[in-house]
């Protein structure tokens, strides 16, 4: 049977992964008695340290890991930690919430959820490569979201999970 490494952190490091494990464990409680939009806010406004994207990353990781936890390994949660704790600085982070357009063998469709900073993804899916990915939300830390619409499917999308996606999302915000 195969391990986790041991949780233990010590030094300047350690508030931060508190902090981590504390969102990780409160954050969807939190989500399921606040819109989306609102709860994003929150987010965005929050104090936040000198972490950088793979820092936050390795964290996450090893937190995600824990039994009880894993369920909350997906990609809309990575991504929430990431545009939580990640410090963008002056510039603009945002979480973005996509669908994959259907392909004719596929009986599912497919969410994704992505982080960007100033335009670039850091960690889009690959299907956004291949032109077959359309945003439905986006929220910035600096501007705010994009459209209510979208953000109720968005909210929807993080809550399920990996779950299929049963309702239709809304037409791609303009």
């Amino acid at each position: 049977m195969k391990t986790s490494p041991p949780l233990k952190m010590s030094g300047s490091g350690l508030p931060l992964w508190l902090a981590v494990g504390h969102f990780i464990l409160r954050a969807p409680a939190r989500l399921a008695r606040t819109e989306l939009p609102e709860f994003l806010a929150r987010v965005a406004a929050q104090p936040r340290g000198d972490a950088d994207f793979m820092r936050v990353s390795r964290i996450y990781r090893r937190w995600l890991r824990l039994p009880g936890l894993r369920s909350r390994n997906t990609c809309y949660f990575r991504s929430l930690l990431q545009f939580r704790f990640m410090n963008p600085g002056n510039r603009d982070l945002c979480l973005h919430f996509g669908v994959d357009e259907a392909t004719a063998s596929e009986t599912r469709q497919h969410g994704h959820a992505w982080v960007s900073l100033d335009g670039a993804a850091w960690n889009a899916p690959g299907s956004m490569a291949e032109g077959r990915l359309k945003e439905i939300y986006r929220f910035s830390k600096l501007t705010g979201g994009s459209s209510t619409s979208g953000a109720t499917f968005a909210a929807a999308m993080l809550q399920r999970g990996d779950a299929p996606l049963a309702i239709a999302p809304p037409p791609p915000a303009s």
